[in-house]
C-alpha cells in the first residue's frame, strides 16, 4: 500500500475513531475538547499530506472484500484532482470551525453529543470524497446527512419553543434530503445492474441507455444533489420563510458554518461533479441547468429580503451553489474547471461569513436580526475588517479575492460556450449578490447601535477568522502555484484564468458596481427599511411572498403533510401496540416495494 494511500486512510479514519473515543472522555471536559479538535487536526494533517505528494495523476486503489460466483464487491480509495481538492476543503475548514468551536461553544451543556457528531460528520463527508466504489460513497452520504440532523437538532433540550423548533428542523433535514437518498440508491442500484460492479471510475463501466431509461435515471440522479444542495423547489430545509422558521438555521451557528462550507451541501455539488464525465445523458444536466437556474435567482431575491442574519448567508449559499451547478451544466473543461475552482473560494469565504456571523451572534447576546443591529464597527473592529473579507469574496471582488477568480470564470465559460441563458443568469446574480451582501453589511455594522449590548469576542474567534480573511485573499494567486495539481487534469487551466475576455469582465465588474452603490444609497447609512418598498403595496407583498419562503413550506403543508396525517389517522387501528404484529407488517410492506422495484428495474 503506498505512502499516499495510508494518508487517504488516516484523514478518514481519524475523526471517526475519535468520535467514539471523545464519548469516553466525558468527565474530562477540558481533555475532550482538545481531543475533538485534534482528530480533525490530524485529518486535516493527514489531507495536506496527500495534497503534497498527489503528482496530479489519478489514483486507483481498490481490492476485492466480498468474492461470490457471479461477481466481487471491490471498494478502495480514489484519488484525482477532485476528491484531493474535497478532502483538503474538507479536513482543513472543519479543523478551523472545531477550533473555533471551542470558544462558541464553551458554555455548552451538552458538548459530548455536539463533538460526536462533528467529528463523524466530518469522517462521514471524507468517505464519500475518497470512495472509489458507490457503498462507501452511499455510506459516506447517509452519515453525512444522519450527523446533520442531529446537529442542527442540537438544541432540542431546550424548553418549549426553543427546544421544539431545532427538534422539527433536525427532522426535516433529514426528511427532505431522503427524498434524494432514494433516488440516489436506485440509480446506483441500477448502474450496478448495468456493469456488475460498483466502481464509479472503471473504464469499462458502460451506460449506453435508451433515451426513456436515461431519463427516469437522470431524474433519479438529480434528485440527489437538488435535495443535498437545497436546491428549488427543495431548499426549505437549509433556510425558510419567517413565518415558518424551521430550519438548519436552528443549529449552532458553527454547524451552520460545517454544512455551508465544507460538508452536507457541498456533497451534492461534489457528487454532480463526480458523474460528469461518465453520465453523459443530456437530460440529466438540463433538469439540473434549469432548477439551478432558478434557484440562483429566487435564493438571491431571499437574501435580499430576509433581515435573519444566519437566514442571509444561507440563502446566499444556495445561490452560490447554483452557480457551481450552471458551470458544470456547460459541459465544458472551461465549465468545470470553473465550477470545481468557485467550489473551492466558495468554501473558504462562506466559512469565513458563517463564522463571523457567529461571533457577532455570541457578541450581541444570540441576537440575529440585523435591524436591532448597526454600528457594531466600533465595538467590534476586528469583525468588522473579517467580515468585509468575507463579503468581497462572495461579492466577488476581481483579483484581491478568490471569488472574483472563480465567479468571473463561470461567467467567461458561458460566454465562450454561446451559452446566454447561464450568462444572463449568472451577471444578474452577481448584481443581486453584491446588491444583498453589501445590504448585509451596512445594516451590522455601519448607523447607529438600535439597542444591542455588545461583549467582544476573545482570541480563539479572532485567530480562526484571521486565518481565513488572508486564505480568502491568498487563495486566488494560488491557483498557478501550489495548487497547480489539483486542476491540472483539466485543459489549459492557467490559459483559462489569463484569457481576458472584455465582455465578461466588464459585466461582472459592472454588475458589481451597481450592486453595490445601490446597496449604499439604500443602506449605507445603517438604513433597515426602503421607503419606496413600504409605501408601494404591491412591492410590499411580494417583499412578504419572498419572506415567507415563497410559501413553499405552507403548500407542501397543505398538498402533503396534512393528507399524510390524515392517512395515519385512518390507519391508525392497525397500530395494535404488539411488536410481532408490527414486525410482520413491517416485513410484508418491505417484501412488496422490493418486488415492485424489481419489476421495475426488469
Amino acid at each position: 500500500m503506498s505512502t499516499i494511500v495510508i494518508f487517504t486512510i488516516i484523514a478518514i479514519v481519524a475523526p471517526i475513531v475519535g468520535a467514539f473515543l471523545s464519548l469516553l472522555l466525558k468527565k474530562w471536559s477540558a481533555v475532550r475538547d482538545i481531543f475533538s479538535v485534534s482528530s480533525i487536526g490530524i485529518s486535516a494533517i493527514a489531507a495536506i499530506v496527500v495534497f503534497g505528494l498527489y503528482d496530479g495523476s489519478p489514483i486507483d486503489s481498490t481490492v476485492n472484500w466480498l468474492n461470490w460466483s457471479v461477481t466481487s464487491v471491490q471498494t478502495g480509495v480514489y484519488l484525482d484532482s477532485l476528491s484531493v481538492l474535497m478532502g483538503l476543503i474538507v479536513s482543513v475548514l472543519s479543523m478551523l470551525i472545531a477550533f473555533f468551536s471551542l470558544e462558541y461553544m464553551g458554555e455548552d451543556k451538552h458538548k459530548p453529543r455536539y463533538w460526536f457528531f462533528i467529528q463523524l460528520f466530518v469522517g462521514g463527508m471524507l468517505l464519500l470524497v475518497f470512495a472509489s466504489d458507490m457503498i462507501f460513497l452511499f455510506l459516506g452520504w447517509e452519515l453525512v446527512g444522519l450527523c446533520s440532523c442531529f446537529l442542527i437538532g442540537h438544541f432540542y433540550m431546550k424548553k418549549g419553543e426553543e427546544g421544539e423548533k431545532p427538534a422539527k428542523s433536525g427532522i426535516k433535514a433529514l426528511i427532505m434530503t431522503g427524498i434524494g437518498d432514494v433516488g440516489l440508491l436506485a440509480f446506483l442500484a441500477w448502474a450496478y445492474t448495468q456493469n456488475n460492479n460498483v466502481l464509479i471510475n472503471d473504464p469499462a463501466n458502460n451506460f449506453d441507455v435508451a433515451p426513456g431509461i436515461g431519463i427516469v435515471m437522470s431524474i433519479l440522479l438529480v434528485l440527489a444533489p437538488i435535495t443535498k444542495s437545497a436546491q428549488f423547489p427543495l431548499q426549505s430545509w437549509l433556510s425558510s420563510g419567517d413565518t415558518v422558521d424551521v430550519d438548519a438555521m436552528q443549529g449552532p451557528t458553527t454547524v451552520s458554518a460545517l454544512i455551508h462550507a465544507a460538508t452536507m451541501v457541498k456533497a451534492g455539488v461534489y457528487l454532480v461533479a463526480r458523474f460528469s464525465p461518465i453520465w453523459d445523458v443530456q437530460a440529466f444536466y438540463t433538469i439540473l441547468m434549469v432548477v439551478a437556474g432558478i434557484s440562483t435567482v429566487l435564493a438571491a431575491i431571499g437574501a435580499l429580503v430576509s433581515t435573519d442574519l444566519k437566514r442571509v448567508l444561507a440563502y446566499s449559499t444556495i445561490s452560490q451553489l447554483s452557480y457551481m451547478f450552471l458551470a458544470f451544466t456547460i459541459r465544458t473543461d472551461e465549465g468545470l474547471f470553473a465550477g470545481q475552482m468557485h467550489l473551492f473560494s466558495h468554501s473558504i469565504f462562506k466559512a469565513l461569513l458563517f463564522l463571523s456571523a457567529g461571533a457577532i451572534i455570541h457578541s450581541v447576546a444570540e441576537e440575529r436580526d440585523m435591524k436591532k443591529m448597526g454600528g457594531l464597527r466600533k465595538d467590534l473592529p476586528w469583525i468588522y475588517g473579517f467580515m468585509m473579507a468575507g463579503a468581497l469574496g462572495l461579492i466577488g471582488l476581481p483579483i484581491l479575492t478568490n471569488g472574483g477568480f472563480s465567479k468571473e470564470l463561470i461567467i467567461t465559460a458561458a460566454f465562450n460556450e454561446g451559452n446566454w441563458f447561464i450568462f444572463v443568469l449568472t451577471v444578474l446574480t452577481a448584481f443581486l449578490t453584491a446588491l444583498y451582501a453589501a445590504r448585509m453589511f451596512f445594516m451590522i455594522f455601519h448607523g447607529k447601535n438600535r439597542g444591542v449590548k455588545v461583549h467582544k469576542p476573545k482570541y480563539i474567534m479572532r485567530i480562526t477568522l484571521g486565518i481565513l480573511a488572508v486564505l480568502v485573499v491568498v487563495t486566488g494567486f494560488l491557483i498557478e502555484g501550489p495548487l497547480h495539481n489539483l486542476f491540472s487534469g483539466h485543459a489549459d487551466p492557467y490559459e483559462l484564468i489569463r484569457d481576458f475576455k472584455v465582455v465578461p469582465f466588464i459585466s461582472a465588474f459592472g454588475a458589481i458596481i451597481l450592486g453595490v452603490g445601490l446597496a449604499f444609497l439604500l443602506y449605507g447609512k445603517g438604513q433597515t427599511e426602503v421607503s419606496f418598498i413600504e409605501d408601494n403595496k404591491m412591492m410590499k407583498a411580494c417583499r412578504e411572498i419572498v419572506a415567507n419562503g415563497y410559501y413553499i413550506d405552507h403548500l407542501y403543508n397543505l398538498i402533503i403533510i396534512k393528507p399524510i396525517f390524515w392517512i395515519g389517522k385512518q390507519l391508525s387501528f392497525l397500530k395494535t401496540g404488539k411488536i410481532n404484529w408490527n414486525m410482520l407488517l413491517g416485513s410484508a410492506v418491505a417484501i412488496v416495494a422490493i418486488a415492485v422495484l424489481v419489476m421495475v428495474m426488469v
